[in-house]
Formats: C-alpha cells, sequence, structure tokens
C-alpha cells in the first residue's frame, strides 16, 4: 500500500495546516495571542478565530487561539456568523461574557465600546484573510492606543505568514 498524504485545497491565499502541522500551527496562534495580550499589556484579552467562507462547520465550533478572555463556542458562532453576513454591527456583540456595541464599521475591521461594565472598555475586530482577530482593551488603555497596536501586529503577523511555508 502506498501511503501518500492527502492534499487539502485551499482557496488562493488561504492559509491552513496539513494535520501533521496542526500542533505546530495551534502553538503558532498561541504564541500570537500571548505576544498581542502581553506586550505592555495595552490589549486585555484577545482570540482568533477561522471565518474561511468555504469551511462553515470550522468557523461556527473553533476557537483557534485565546488569551485573558474566555469566549464560548454560541458566543464565536454568533460572532463569526454576525461579521460573515454584515450585520455586526446591527446588534450588541456578545464576548467573553461581555457585551459590545459596534460603533466604527470599515472594510475589514469594526471598532465598539463595552456597554456592560462600569469602566471604560472596548472591542477591536479585525478580518485578516480566512482568520479573524479580536482584542479588547480596558481603562486605563483607550481606543487611540489599543486600534493602531492591534492593528500593526496584524499587519505584522500578515507579513510574517506570507514569508512562511503553511504550518511554521
Amino acid at each position: 500500500p502506498s501511503c501518500r498524504r492527502r492534499r487539502r485545497r485551499l482557496l488562493p491565499g488561504a492559509w491552513r495546516a496539513m494535520p501533521s502541522e496542526e500542533n505546530s500551527a495551534s502553538k503558532n496562534w498561541e504564541r500570537y495571542v500571548g505576544i498581542l495580550v502581553g506586550q505592555g499589556r495595552t490589549i486585555f484579552g484577545a482570540a482568533v478565530l477561522p471565518i474561511a467562507p468555504d469551511q462553515p462547520t470550522l468557523r461556527k465550533s473553533a476557537i483557534l487561539a485565546q488569551k485573558g478572555i474566555s469566549m464560548r463556542v454560541p458566543e464565536v458562532t454568533a460572532l463569526v456568523e454576525a461579521v460573515m453576513a454584515g450585520r455586526v454591527h446591527q446588534d450588541y456583540v456578545q464576548a467573553a461574557g461581555h457585551q459590545y456595541l459596534i460603533t466604527t464599521v470599515n472594510e475589514s475591521s469594526f471598532y465598539g465600546r463595552c456597554t456592560s461594565t462600569a469602566t471604560a472598555a472596548g472591542i477591536i475586530l479585525l478580518k485578516m484573510g480566512p482568520f479573524l482577530v479580536l482584542a479588547v482593551y480596558t481603562e486605563p488603555t483607550c481606543a487611540t492606543e489599543a486600534i493602531p497596536y492591534v492593528h500593526r501586529s496584524v499587519d505584522d503577523l500578515a507579513a510574517a505568514m506570507s514569508m512562511q511555508p503553511p504550518g511554521v
């Protein structure tokens, strides 16, 4: 019998690990959210969620990595479906047990403020190819500091991903 690896079909520009590389890819996502949350404490918590249009089952049940927050699958499903349907700004967003109101909508990013706590807090959602990066911040950090920080971090990650082979 032949021991050939099965190849998965990828969308142009998509990044996905092969089965033997999934643990490595998972550790890379965990390292990324650790860096995003850990550097200077600008961001309180972060998560990376799949939003690949060709994989509805995966995007409804997967959290690739998270740190500083605890997302649950029902929250992830509702959030990702709202982003994919273009209606994330039409209702409150539930993330990590808090309620957010999206106040700013751009082509690939969404920003909002927390409505369920007395302290100033906010949420940042950035589409990055087949992934959604979610970041939350709380005072003393403000939106004018958190949003550019997350954008730079996501841009750096996208550049690094384009230079590395999948799964690395």
